[in-house]
């Protein structure tokens, strides 16, 4: 009783700490704003610009003269001149994760708070020789301390080989066709579908070849590869990460970029999973999934928008597959309001399966997604069997600072159908579907700080108001997230 007590008033003045730091960083603003920034109307110089895929980064301005680019203390290892044309750069980032859940599997038996540290240690290096050849390895270390519940397969990963290949343009310098073989990373469009999911402690990984192709306004990528999975061994088990040789994912992705300020993606997956997996009607079997889907984004004016809509087909054992989802967002930037806010209104959809037993498997795959950026921080809800209407606001108190808050109100597309977390993992169903189909509410409120180039904070709470399908089939308390996150990048 008396611990339930003291968890409610930090429960539900949480959504306030966002609020407090931000007004405390902006009271300091002229201090922390990035460096490098020119004064009057002078040309913005080059300097460090980091990516999610590290290797797309590109450290060639540094040939040029002084003059021309922002120096900084990294300089010196990234475009370290070999001889000829050879050329090597360094480089890593280092995270630090503090997280704090209450009730994350709506209370019950399980530990109702676990609060615990989330490290990960990232380096790389990169070898060049003109734009021909290239090879890239990176290195990664991943672990979580003080947790009270067990680790997640995405917490830990003990000094590894995350990423290492080579890429080779077979027909020349400054030709558009680049093959890349080795373990790599995938990321498509908006990463709803196919992500190295980068708010995880691991990182998604593949091995594989790629085949590259960059000319005008087409970019495309065909692929070949088999996920990669963290090996969770201790001690002598502790093995080397190897590709799941049960699991084949591979297709086409492209982007046309012919149009200003908009983007048209167009793509075709296929995954081949011949694990004994459970399909709706818990027959466990093998898996052959074809995904079509298109992507169409960009700018108006102050609009924006977003809209991505994917069909399904194929067969699990027995049964075919027919599945479809549709991703939808729009926002309005308000650039002559003080501290520019943005709102924003979506609506995700990805169908579920009323029948297990129809003979039919309809509900969707969300494959390799980062669903943690369209639904909920909480990572409750998943991309399948799922209707989320949302809407979102986001300004900036001071340059550096950026805050959002985001309410997302879920459904169950299918009420006999499961509702499946971030993982695509089932974790609630009512077969016969008389509990509702209203999942609940979620708050997701945060504060992302750009300290300078190399430096970022984000602070955030998120909560849950469970619904009538929570209530009936288990326990209901709330869930509560409060996380804060150091990253440094080099």
């Amino acid at each position: 009783m008396a611990s339930d007590s003291l968890c409610k008033p930090k429960r539900h003045v949480a959504f306030l700490i966002p609020l407090i730091v931000a007004a405390l960083v902006c009271s300091l603003a002229t201090s922390t704003i990035a460096q490098g920034q020119p004064s009057g109307n002078a040309a913005p110089k080059k300097g460090p610009k980091y990516f999610g895929l590290r290797f797309n980064e590109d450290w060639r301005y540094l040939e040029g003269p002084a003059e021309s680019y922002e120096p900084d203390f990294f300089d010196p290892i990234k475009n370290i001149n070999l001889g000829g044309d050879w050329r090597l750069d360094f480089g890593g980032s280092i995270r630090f994760r503090g997280m704090s859940e209450t009730n994350k599997r709506y209370g019950g038996g399980r530990t109702s708070q676990d609060t615990f540290l989330l490290q990960q240690y990232l380096l790389h290096a990169n070898l060049r020789y003109r734009d021909v050849f290239r090879f890239f390895i990176e290195g990664i270390h991943a672990q979580v301390d003080e947790r009270q519940t067990p680790a997640l397969g995405i917490d830990e990963n003990f000094y590894d080989i995350h990423q290492a290949f080579i890429d080779i343009k077979p027909f020349g310098s400054g030709t558009p066709l680049t093959v890349r073989v080795g373990r790599h990373e995938l990321l498509f469009g908006k990463q709803r579908l196919v992500s190295p999911l980068g708010w995880s402690n691991t990182r998604r990984q593949w091995d594989g070849m790629s085949l590259l192709w960059k000319d005008g306004d087409w970019n495309a990528q065909a692929f070949y590869t088999r996920p990669a999975p963290t090996n969770r061994g201790e001690g002598l088990e502790r093995k080397w990460d190897e590709y799941n040789e049960d699991q084949h994912f591979f297709g086409i992705y492209g982007t046309y970029k012919g149009w200003d300020k908009h983007v048209l993606d167009l793509y075709y997956l296929v995954l081949l999973d011949h694990r004994p997996r459970a399909n709706s009607a818990g027959f466990s079997d093998n898996m052959t999934l074809h995904t079509l889907g298109a992507r169409w984004g960009g700018k108006s004016g102050p609009w924006d928008y977003d809209v991505e809509g994917a069909m399904q087909l194929g067969h699990h054992g027995g049964d075919p597959i027919f599945a479809w989802m549709l991703a939808m967002e729009g926002g309005y930037t308000f650039a002559d309001v003080p501290m520019t806010p943005r709102l924003a209104v979506g609506f995700d959809w990805a169908t579920g399966d009323k029948d297990p037993r129809d003979n039919q498997h309809n509900t969707f795959n969300q494959l390799f997604p980062l669903g943690h950026a369209y639904l909920g921080y909480l990572d409750q809800v998943g991309r399948q069997n799922v209707l989320d209407p949302h809407i979102a606001l986001s300004f900036k108190p001071c340059k550096p600072v950026k805050m959002a808050i985001a309410y997302h109100h879920y459904f169950l597309d299918k009420n006999e159908d499961a509702l499946y977390n971030a993982g695509g993992a089932p974790i609630r169903r009512d077969v016969r579907g008389q509990s509702g189909s209203t999942i609940g509410g979620e708050m997701d409120v945060t504060l992302a700080w750009k300290v300078d180039r190399h430096q970022s904070v984000l602070l955030g709470w998120s909560h849950l108001w469970p619904g009538s399908f929570i209530d009936q089939t288990g326990d209901n308390d709330e869930v509560d997230l409060i996380y804060l996150q150091y990253v440094f990048k080099f």
